[in-house]
């Protein structure tokens, strides 16, 4: 029996980073991970990273198909074709690189990795079963960042062959030749940009009135409108998959809705969200809260149970990677303190301030609030648009659409929230978290001097926008 200061139990980036600051902390800590892959979690293995180089082959296939418009010669574009064994070569070869660099960090920071899947036993104790047998653990503390996995369906399981989930999806060594996909979310819409862009024929069926249900409502309908007329994407919103056959070769799926009808398929995607992994780790026997799998938890990440904290996808705040890693910053630097650790001082996160990303092609940033949600809290709202395409930058890089829109306090002139989608809004969104918050306000990003050319000029054109006056239009 190992006893610690404190036992993470998952090793995704709210798992790996918590234990990383505990042990910066001086505390004796663990990390305790059941994949036999590696660490890294569902954003390493599964998810954020793997997606991502998807998405950047399939955005490099397309800029080479213009290549002769930038005056390159030589490209022949009808040659061009994505090799997906490569792809994938390419994507585990990343993985492999940063599960590596978590393991450096972990010896670094003189954090123990315990393989196996760990379960509460209570009172302090881990129970981690592993290849060797059942082994206990203690610690004065545990921080459970166990993650999530891809929500099922009845009717629509997965099998991994023609029913896909967002996992199957990244080792596809064949390209669909029809994908249909379920769920116009971040997860939907990243895969329906990557296939189409690669040579797929893509439907994408979401049940809300928009592509991004969460995302402001102006932004759904221009990237609806831009998947649809760049890449011939067949998208049917306010509709749902009522049944589906499964064959050999294809899928036939029965539509319901604004837009039903039988499609025909070689592949189904099933990206409906993500549920958290809560079951079998033992919090029965703690007494920590449970709703429908989602560990309830206050500001510092502590359960009901003494000791016991939870972090990323099983709690209830975005599921994003950089929610789950502040989190795990928080719980570690709590636990610290509460072991005596006087010269640290945890700050709950706002969450209001979460900015989000989707690395669709063209890419959407946000943060605060849409323009119905400031509405409906009673907001006296005026909003600035501006598009990209009058920009020079934007013309440079040949990506001259979409917009960024600013909605703010009429009254006061704060920034409530920032929306993007057009070239590299995933990075223009990481200089808006600053502009929120009251200390900024559509003035104060008037007078802001930003160079040129470059993207980021559309922030003080948008805000002139508020006002009516935006100096290139």
């Amino acid at each position: 029996m190992a006893q610690f200061d404190v036992i993470v139990i998952g090793s995704g980036p709210g798992g790996y980073i918590a234990a990383v600051r505990a042990g910066q902390l001086g505390l004796t800590a663990a990390i305790v991970e059941k994949d036999p892959s590696g660490l890294g979690g569902t954003c390493l293995r599964r998810g954020c990273i793997p997606a991502k180089t998807w998405l950047e082959t399939a955005h490099r296939l397309e800029q080479m198909q213009d290549s002769a418009d930038y005056g390159i010669d030589g490209v022949d574009p009808k040659s061009l074709r994505a090799n997906l064994e490569n792809i994938v070569k390419r994507k585990n070869r990343i993985v492999l690189k940063n599960g590596k660099g978590i393991e450096y960090l972990m010896k670094k920071n003189k954090v123990q990795v315990i393989k196996g899947f760990g379960k509460l036993l209570g009172g302090g104790q881990v129970q981690v079963t592993g290849e060797t047998g059942a082994e206990l653990h203690t610690a004065k503390k545990i921080i459970l960042a166990t993650g999530s996995v891809p929500r099922e369906l009845p009717g629509l399981e997965t099998d991994g062959v023609r029913v896909l989930n967002s996992d199957h999806i990244l080792d596809l060594k064949t390209l669909p030749e029809h994908l249909v996909i379920l769920g116009a979310g971040a997860i939907g819409v990243e895969f329906a940009s990557t296939f189409a862009r690669l040579g797929s024929k893509v439907t994408l069926v979401e049940l809300a009135d928009q592509v991004l249900p969460i995302e402001d409502h102006e932004v759904g309908k221009e990237l609806e409108k831009i998947l649809a007329k760049s890449y011939k994407m067949d998208i049917r919103v306010k509709t749902k998959i009522a049944s589906i056959e499964r064959g050999a070769d294809k899928v036939v799926c029965h539509l319901e809705g604004e837009k039903p009808g039988v499609v025909e398929c070689s592949h189904l995607l099933v990206a409906v969200g993500r549920g958290p992994v809560t079951a079998s780790l033992g919090l029965e026997a703690t007494q920590a809260k449970v709703d429908r799998g989602f560990v309830e938890i206050d500001g510092f990440m502590q359960t009901s149970e003494p000791g016991l904290y939870a972090i990323g996808d099983i709690v209830r705040t975005p599921m994003l990677a950089h929610v789950a890693s502040d989190e795990g910053i928080v719980a570690a630097e709590h636990i610290a303190q509460s072991l005596g650790n006087k010269d640290v001082h945890p700050h709950p996160i706002n969450y209001d301030r979460v900015p989000g990303c989707t690395y669709c092609d063209p890419e959407v940033g946000s943060i605060g609030l849409t323009e119905n949600k400031a509405r409906e809290k009673g907001k006296d709202v005026q909003v600035g648009v501006f598009p990209f395409m009058p920009m020079a930058k934007a013309n440079i890089v040949g990506e001259p659409h979409g917009f960024i829109k600013i909605v703010a306090d009429k009254t006061y002139g704060e920034i409530l929230g920032i929306h993007i989608i057009g070239p590299k809004a995933t990075e223009l969104v990481s200089s808006s978290v600053a502009l929120l918050g009251g200390e900024y306000t559509v003035n104060e990003l008037i007078n802001t001097m930003y160079p040129h050319p470059t993207l980021n000029e559309v922030f003080p054109e948008a805000a002139r926008a508020v006002h009516g006056r935006a100096l290139n239009m």
